[in-house]
């Protein structure tokens, strides 16, 4: 009987040594992901910045964009014997985009990309809709709208948000960054 004791109490040192063993190497882990994020953490701020910068320089664009847009759907609504709900969208969140000016860009990122997805959706509805297609009030309104070119400072952005997520990192890098208050940024995508 002393040597079953003798046994079970070895094998529990063992399972309490390994569990030990374990506890150090995870321990070992998580600090090794802390520095490496917490050494980095003047670059993911630089990128942060950067990204927020290019944001700012891209704003004046957009916000002429979407007055043209604006126009665009009164005119296409002007148009029209029947009232449409994407009018209705289009009047609403345009009539919304200047009080995102003081929003987080990540917000105001969404708001624009709400906007591009009904810009889209406008120039469909004018293509495939004969009479606003024939309109020459239209046809001008929507000219205008796409002359509205963003796509450098777009892209420049785009980029911004590109380096900002590499600066992340990967596992487990990216996992302290948003602890720290690094998450993900969105870049703005415009439908084709």
């Amino acid at each position: 009987m002393t040597a079953a004791v003798t046994g079970r109490a070895g094998a529990s040192r063992r399972r309490g040594l390994l569990l030990v063993v374990v506890a150090l190497v995870v321990s070992a882990v998580a600090a090794s992901a802390t520095a490496v994020a917490l050494g980095s953490r003047a670059d993911l701020s630089s990128s942060r910045r950067r990204v927020d910068s290019t944001w700012v320089a891209l704003r004046p664009a957009l916000d002429g964009r979407y007055q043209k847009l604006g126009a665009a759907s009164s005119a296409a609504r002007a148009g029209l014997t029947t009232g449409r709900a994407l009018f209705d969208e289009i009047d609403a969140a345009v009539g919304a985009w200047p009080g995102t000016d003081r929003s987080a860009t990540d917000r105001q990122v969404d708001a624009a990309a709400r906007l591009e997805g009904l810009a889209a959706r406008l120039s469909a509805t004018v293509a495939t809709t004969p009479r606003l297609r024939a309109a020459t009030d239209v046809a001008e309104a929507m000219r205008r709208l796409e002359q509205t070119d963003t796509t450098s400072a777009r892209g420049a952005y785009n980029a911004a948000v590109a380096a900002y997520q590499r600066a992340r990192g990967g596992f487990p890098r990216r996992l302290v960054a948003g602890a720290l208050g690094y998450d993900d940024r969105r870049t703005l995508e415009v439908p084709a």
